[in-house]
């Protein structure tokens, strides 16, 4: 499995950070025992044929790259906070969930920066923050799972709803009087589809609650009310939720850049630097680079400076 992490393989996307100017901007704000870390879909998506481009979602690609980057990170030193700067719009949700779960275990203290998207897998990876900061122009999205249904993606809760409006229309009427049309969409639901729509649910309402509910989580006493409006409360998959729907989600610990006012404020400016730096970079995947704290070596063991 390593293989595909050795120095210029074409599967390699986990890097530590060459530009030197983003580098050294970051590096002002990191404390000895911090690193930054980001996860970036790209704009520009790498073709593939003459008319499909590849799917950039989080999937073992990104595996393998975060954990890498945890690997590289936690050798250094005893890092035990992180920046991470999030640009994605999801992917599996296999992968995503164990993408936050292994952010969550190796960091205590999480700062998550969003310049644009957090959308489905990225907003569950997002989850691992102590603290969630926002632009003007960010969002995230519910965390419903997507499944695919007659060559399309459906979300399951776009499913589900359908059923019970689809009941509701016979709770009163007998079927014999129904019309055509009322009969002919009720023989269309599958009850083993149906219960699967409540399943993966479920099963992504129990990966968000594992995220929020870690011991070192600062949303563990209210997980139960974000993961429900999160995964339940919004009519679609797509909806965009920005800062001050965010906030009545998630309470105070959900910021935007305008009201910091610590050593985050600073550090929002070359988080969306490094953001853009990666904008119109042609890719198949996500990226993944880190910064280490100043004269902190990667695969040493040398003290910072104060």
């Amino acid at each position: 499995m390593r293989k595909y992490m050795e120095p210029d393989h074409p599967l390699n996307i986990c890097k530590k950070e060459e530009n030197n100017k983003i580098v050294g901007e970051i590096q002002s704000v990191l404390g000895k025992d911090t690193a930054a870390l980001a996860l970036l879909m790209t704009y520009n998506q790498k073709k593939t044929s003459p008319s499909k481009y590849a799917d950039t979602s989080i999937g073992l690609l990104e595996e393998l790259g975060i954990e890498h980057a945890i690997t590289s990170i936690k050798k250094t030193g005893n890092i035990q906070k992180l920046f991470l700067l999030i640009n994605s719009f999801g992917g599996q949700v296999s992968s995503s969930y164990k993408i936050a779960a292994a952010i969550r275990e190796n960091f205590k203290q999480i700062t998550v920066f969003i310049p644009h998207y957090a959308a489905s897998g990225g907003t569950l990876v997002a989850l691992t923050g102590n603290r969630i900061i926002m632009g003007e122009m960010s969002s995230i999205t519910p965390i419903d799972v997507q499944i695919p249904k007659n060559g399309e993606m459906h979300s399951v809760n776009s499913l589900i709803r359908a059923f019970y409006s689809e009941n509701a229309l016979f709770s009163e009427t007998h079927e014999d009087d129904a019309p055509y049309h009322w009969k002919a969409m009720a023989n269309k639901f599958d009850p083993v589809e149906l219960q699967d729509c409540y399943d993966i649910s479920d099963h992504m309402r129990k990966h968000a609650l594992e995220i929020l509910k870690h011991s070192d989580s600062s949303f563990k006493d209210t997980a139960d009310g974000i993961v429900e409006k999160l995964n339940e409360k919004f009519p679609t998959h797509q909806t965009s939720i920005r800062y001050n729907e965010a906030k009545d989600i998630f309470g105070e610990k959900f910021c935007i850049k305008q009201n910091l006012n610590d050593k985050c404020s600073t550090l929002w400016s070359p988080m969306q630097c490094w953001f853009e730096n990666y904008l119109a970079h042609e890719s198949d995947s996500h990226i993944i680079r880190y910064v280490l704290p100043k004269e902190l070596k990667e695969g040493g063991d040398q003290k910072c400076q104060s």
